[in-house]
């Protein structure tokens, strides 16, 4: 609690020293707070870090893609669900043989995959769109089986692109691949 009550304190005598005393120091709280409030609005909708986001913005991809190996030259996705009510998160993918799949946590959050909201909404609607670049892609969801030929090709081109070697797997987690299909 103390070392709370310090880090506190440090950032007040911060925003105090910058500020000044009194209406001056409440005018700066005020126009930073409307700062930070202004740089998520013109950072976009979409998720920032691990903070989901909402809809997705961006040029309108192709409806049918018929080699996703492009994807392997993209550093970060997002993946929009509830179209209803947009969400967004920042995710991870791989492609195999031209198809794109996107797995839930690997190796962060919940290890049961059924408590990340993204997959409540999949289960619910299977609708996403994904994000590679400035484009979105349009697609539906389609959950792997578990264990099957292509939920295991799918999960070793993931933990290839992300260096995940098999004896780093945590056993206690479920891994669920979804592989996103055209609408």
């Amino acid at each position: 609690m103390d070392e709370a009550k310090t880090w506190r304190d440090r950032i007040r005598g911060r925003l105090g020293q910058r500020a000044g005393r009194g209406l001056a120091g409440a005018a700066f709280l005020w126009v930073a707070k409307w700062a930070v409030v202004v740089a998520f609005v013109f950072a976009g909708c979409g998720p920032i870090g691990p903070i989901p986001g909402g809809a997705l913005d961006g040029e309108i991809g192709p409806a049918v893609v018929t080699d996703w190996t492009f994807a392997n030259d993209v550093d970060n996705a997002q993946l929009e669900t509830r179209p209803d009510d947009p969400h967004s998160v920042n995710t991870w993918w791989g492609t195999v043989d031209g198809k794109l799949y996107v797995p839930t946590s690997m190796i962060l959050g919940p290890k049961d995959p059924t408590g990340r909201s993204w997959v409540a909404h999949v289960s619910e609607d299977d609708r996403v769109r994904i994000r590679l670049a400035d484009r979105v892609f349009e697609r539906r969801a389609l959950r792997l089986p578990y264990g099957g030929h292509e939920y295991e090709t799918a999960r070793r081109a993931i933990e290839a692109r992300y260096e995940i070697a098999v004896e780093d797997r945590d056993p206690e987690r479920t891994v669920w691949i979804y592989r996103l299909d055209p609408r």
